[in-house]
């Protein structure tokens, strides 16, 4: 082998590896971002300011347990079902929930209807884990 060659070989496995995956996540993320931009916003504080407005903010909720925010004043049926389903927000709570806040946590004060699309939901659940 050229010395050229072995110093090529060289560069090539010391440079860090990005995987497929976190390329698709990374751009599922981004276009999770217009949807939190769009639809979430106007009720929670998606900066790591968190602050609470009529919803709380999901900043660093992900696989944080459900009804955790430090004073945000949530519905009693959400306490009441946080504990006693022992709920974390993961890709799979975060995605029923988004679906239908209603049909996940009756009684809940989240009027939203959900999104309805799973493309979209699964690419803001992708942004959600981004905040932190």
């Amino acid at each position: 082998m050229r010395k050229f060659d072995l110093f090529a070989l060289a560069a090539a496995i010391a440079l860090p590896m990005v995987s497929v995956d976190a390329i698709a996540d990374a751009k599922a993320a981004k276009r999770g971002k217009k949807v939190a931009v769009k639809q979430c916003v106007a009720c929670h504080d998606i900066t790591e300011a968190a602050q609470n407005k009529v919803g709380p903010p999901l900043w660093g909720i992900y696989g944080k347990p459900a009804g955790a925010v430090e004073g945000y004043q949530y519905s009693q049926a959400h306490l009441d079902k946080a504990k006693a389903d022992s709920i974390i927000w993961d890709d799979a709570t975060l995605d029923a929930y988004i679906t239908d806040p209603q049909a996940f946590i009756p009684g809940n004060k989240m009027v939203y209807a959900g999104v309805k699309k799973e493309t979209k939901r699964k690419n803001l659940i992708e942004y959600i884990k981004t905040l932190k």
